[in-house]
């Protein structure tokens, strides 16, 4: 299941044909795409083919988050606003960013 982070941008998986050999293997790889708004602030140019058309996302449940790793909902915003503060920031810059998540994929 995609998930999309408001101002930030979206995380999914999407599959892949990878030729192994002789025999064509599906896998899947993982796909972050940014949000619109920093794409349009930053000229960046938006490559729609990496995700599937009309996939409905759904919203990164922020009570969940912060139930799971033990911090007030207000935390998990405000770290999300800090992200992609930052983020943003980098981008204007026009410095190479690299947003590490461990874990997924």
């Amino acid at each position: 299941q995609g998930v999309r982070i408001p101002t930030l941008g979206s995380f999914d998986v999407v599959p892949t044909q990878t030729q192994v050999g002789n025999e064509v293997v599906i896998i899947q790889r993982p796909v972050f795409r940014l949000a619109r708004n920093l794409a349009i602030v930053h000229n960046l140019i938006d490559d729609k083919d990496d995700l599937p058309g009309n996939k409905e996302l759904e919203p990164m449940k922020y009570a969940k988050v912060a139930t799971d790793a033990f911090v007030s909902r207000q935390k998990v915003g405000g770290c999300i606003q800090g992200t992609m503060s930052l983020l943003s920031y980098c981008l204007g810059k026009g410095e190479n960013v690299a947003l590490v998540l461990r874990d997924v994929g």
